[in-house]
């Protein structure tokens, strides 16, 4: 399934979307336009059986150069809308239930960084330049990066990044746990790729978007909380159907064949 858009490309097959940032003149650059693109194609992704995986990159060499700054912190070229009003009602994707998958494939600077760290997973070509440069430009970093980059790398990993706004590379992003794994640039993509796929090929749709969940839900309880609220998802897929098809598969050998899907209700 192809999905034609302004400012990004969309692709679907084989249970694995793509979604690729598309302003390769304007270093990938966000705008209010693309905010609202990126938005619809994770609602689609987030709504669609048919997607397991997700994984957002960019044209050419660049993931993304943050925010286009022409007219403003966010440009949106013949609108009235507020940057503000848009970011607070964007879809990100850690509002998709399913994976989603970062492949940084070359510079990630503001907002190029920050959407990413909403992502499951960040594979991140080694020499690519990443940075939060807000508090140098005079603003505060957005996203919801105060709320994420603690939990993802630490308070003081964040603090560093945030307060400074200092430039990293690919090498020490993933040394710092700000990303999962570092390669050659060529390679990001398909990287990427891999991991989707076996994703798409060994784990159950449902299984998976319970787990996503319980990852966010737990940030906000205490462990007590989070564990009795763990067992009863356990409790509640292990009488599902895929409970007795993954363990079947695993003791014949063979590829899984799932049957749940995420629906509009997976937990």
């Amino acid at each position: 399934m192809t999905v034609r858009y302004d400012n990004l490309r969309f692709s679907s097959a084989e249970g694995i979307a793509v979604v690729t940032l598309d302003r390769p003149e304007r270093r990938n650059s966000w705008t209010v336009p693309m905010i609202h693109e990126m938005s619809d194609a994770l609602r689609r992704c987030d709504n669609s059986d048919s997607v397991r995986v997700v994984v957002i990159t960019g044209a050419g060499d660049t993931f993304s150069a943050g925010a286009d700054l022409d007219d403003g912190p966010i440009s949106s070229p013949g609108s009235d809308e507020r940057p503000d009003e848009i970011l607070r009602e964007l879809v990100t994707p850690n509002d998709v239930r399913k994976p989603v998958i970062a492949a940084i494939n070359g510079d990630a600077i503001g907002i190029g960084l920050t959407s990413s760290l909403l992502c499951d997973l960040r594979i991140v070509a080694r020499d690519a330049r990443l940075a939060i440069p807000m508090t140098r430009l005079g603003v505060t970093p957005e996203m919801g990066a105060h709320w994420i980059l603690p939990r993802i790398a630490g308070h003081g990993v964040a603090s560093d990044l945030l307060l400074t706004g200092r430039r990293i590379d690919g090498a020490e992003a993933v040394r710092l746990g700000v990303c999962n794994e570092c390669v050659d640039r060529g390679e990001v993509l398909h990287r990427a790729m891999d991991i989707a796929r076996d994703i798409v090929e060994r784990t159950a749709p449902r299984a998976v978007a319970a787990s996503k969940y319980l990852l966010a839900h737990s940030q906000g309880t205490d462990f007590r909380a989070s564990r009795a609220y763990e067992t009863e998802m356990f409790m509640r897929l292990a009488a599902e159907p895929d409970a007795a098809e993954g363990v079947a598969a695993f003791l014949e050998k063979r590829r899984p064949r799932w049957t749940g899907n995420v629906g509009a209700d997976p937990v």
